[in-house]
């Protein structure tokens, strides 16, 4: 009776974890996009979606630029990943870590660096005109389309470039006995095979283009060019007649699109998933001679340096000059900026709430992240297993959405119920909490599934405690993969934008949003000088995650040694 007591108490809470943080919202989300203001049913807000121009040509913007800009993404992706995944080129670690970076670092910091390379006074825009060569608009649906390219190639690369190496490598060699040629090989054998892998992550990229918020805000706002994240924005912080309501439509809209797209990128997963389980295979396929090799690495990673260090390198240095035009004479150069980052009593209060709701979330989500991960893997919890697909659902519902499903749970979680949270720390956190957790729990998942349970079982029968068994056995074992989901989890919500935009106040503005507010009113300098900060202190969490992995690696070695 106590077991079973015990058994249904996990079942409870994992139930309600699962309805408080990803269910109820996205119901809330869609009862409130079909109510009035009296709280009567009504379809009224719908058909007014379809006489909006506005919404209409944010719906049209919003495919054609996703669509657009997750094509650019694939074909970018495909190249890099068959130079590194098949041919004898060199500096493979350096040319995924340039394809990966604009993925990495936040998408309105790369936007930012990018609009100052070439905005006006740029030695880029001076070099052009001198030439009669017109100037690069990245204010344009094609600016939009072009970062959101290039921002989202890693994922097509990432994708592809592991299932390249799972290609057995023996049906080249039986093509090859046949008659086929090297490059007949690769297009009518290999090609093929990974073509599942090249379509998923084409929807993996289009379904990051769709979230994104950061770029479309950055370049489109200001240019008049809608699509349904900003508008969903507009519509918000407009506080106008039936807002939240219409926010609630746009917002259903928005999300039918993004989960029709994670629906066939789950399909195309299981078309492919026969070869999942290969093992990757690291030998070189294509052979290039020593000068074609040459000149693919030099053209390749300069092109990569050009589209991932050149424009923040230039952001770094811009904010050092007292005016528009690029000139490093000493008269025009000034600290000004990077003074006013660190000394600035916005930018500071940015910062430490950056810092406390990422660390606290962070925290959070390794807790019950890994609790939800060892449920279940090692119990086959139906209950946890549930919360974890309820989670990947919830990381598939774009970021703007998910912020005002949370403003409308939260805000009145039980009808009558004012929580007035709405603004606050908690709120936020939450959105983190619920936005980020299932990279916690796919990390510490495959932690566990990476360590065997004989340890565990043994540590039992020995009559250890579940402290102890948490403590001496389970936690040095999943440490370095359950971190590293972590760290990551840190570094998105520090510099995280999309929600927080709508779920800030006043006294709880993010780095994001400052950076975002200050681009918006014009003070390019100063928001270039706080993201160049920004960029700094992510290279220096991420050599410190290196760090702890290396001597967590190296207390291993050396209890397994001993």
């Amino acid at each position: 009776m106590k077991k079973y007591f015990k058994i249904s108490k996990e079942k409870i809470i994992f139930s309600l974890m699962a309805l408080v943080l990803f269910v109820f919202p996205l119901i809330r989300l869609i009862l409130l996009s079909l109510t009035k203001e009296d709280g009567s049913f009504s379809l009224d807000q719908y058909y007014y979606f379809l006489s909006d121009s506005r919404a209409l040509e944010s719906v049209i913007n919003t495919l054609q630029i996703s669509i657009s800009a997750s094509l650019i993404s694939a074909l970018c992706g495909i190249i890099t990943a068959f130079l590194v995944g098949y041919t004898n080129i060199k500096y493979k670690n350096l040319i995924e870590a340039l394809v990966l970076m604009p993925f990495v670092i936040p998408a309105y910091v790369i936007t930012l660096a990018w609009t100052g390379l070439t905005g006006p006074g740029s030695v880029l825009s001076q070099y052009l005109a001198a030439h009669m060569i017109p100037g690069i608009d990245l204010f344009t649906i094609h600016g939009i389309i072009g970062m959101l390219g290039i921002c989202h190639m890693s994922v097509v690369h990432v994708t592809v470039v592991h299932m390249l190496r799972k290609v057995p490598q023996e049906v080249g060699w039986a093509a090859r006995a046949s008659g086929c040629s090297q490059w007949k090989t690769l297009l009518k054998v290999d090609l093929p095979m990974v073509m599942p892998a090249i379509a998923g992550g084409t929807v993996l990229a289009f379904l990051a283009d769709v979230d994104n918020f950061a770029i479309p805000a950055f370049l489109g706002i200001s240019s008049n060019i809608p699509v349904l994240s900003t508008y969903i924005y507009e519509k918000i912080i407009g506080f106008g007649p039936n807002s939240f309501t219409y926010g609630a439509v746009l917002s259903v809209v928005l999300s039918l699109i993004a989960l029709s797209g994670a629906l066939l990128s789950t399909l195309l997963v299981h078309e492919r998933s026969y070869q999942e389980s290969a093992k990757e295979n690291f030998n070189i396929r294509i052979w290039f001679s020593p000068p074609v090799r040459r000149v693919i690495e030099i053209g390749t990673v300069s092109l990569l340096t050009i589209f991932s260090i050149v424009p923040l390198v230039y952001m770094a240095i811009t904010a050092l000059l007292r005016g528009f035009t690029f000139s490093l004479d000493a008269e025009c150069l000034t600290l000004d900026n990077y003074i006013f980052v660190f000394t600035n009593d916005g930018v500071r209060e940015a910062v430490i709430n950056s810092l406390f709701m990422a660390g606290t979330a962070s925290v959070i989500c390794l807790i019950l992240g890994t609790l939800i991960a060892y449920m279940s893997v090692r119990k086959q919890s139906k209950v946890a297993s549930f919360l974890n697909q309820c989670a990947s659902v919830m990381y598939s519902v774009p970021g703007i959405v998910l912020a005002l499903a949370l403003i409308f749970y939260w805000s009145q979680p039980i009808p009558g119920l004012n929580t007035g949270l709405y603004g606050t720390f908690t709120i936020i956190i939450l959105g983190y909490i619920t936005r980020y957790m299932i990279i916690q729990i796919r990390n510490s998942s495959a932690a566990f599934l990476a360590v065997a349970e004989a340890a565990e079982q043994a540590a039992l029968a020995s009559g250890s405690n579940s402290i102890t068994l948490w403590v001496k056995i389970i936690m040095p074992q999943i440490a370095i993969p359950a971190l590293a989901g972590t760290f990551f989890i840190f570094l998105s919500a520090f510099t995280e934008l999309t929600m927080s935009s709508i779920m800030a106040s006043a006294s709880t503005k993010t780095i994001g949003l400052q950076i975002f507010n200050l681009q918006q009113a014009g003070d390019y300098s100063l928001a270039a000088a706080l993201s160049a900060v920004i960029v700094l202190f992510m290279g220096i969490i991420y050599g410190l995650q290196k760090l702890i992995r290396l001597l967590l690696a190296r207390r291993k070695t050396y209890e397994s040694d001993n």
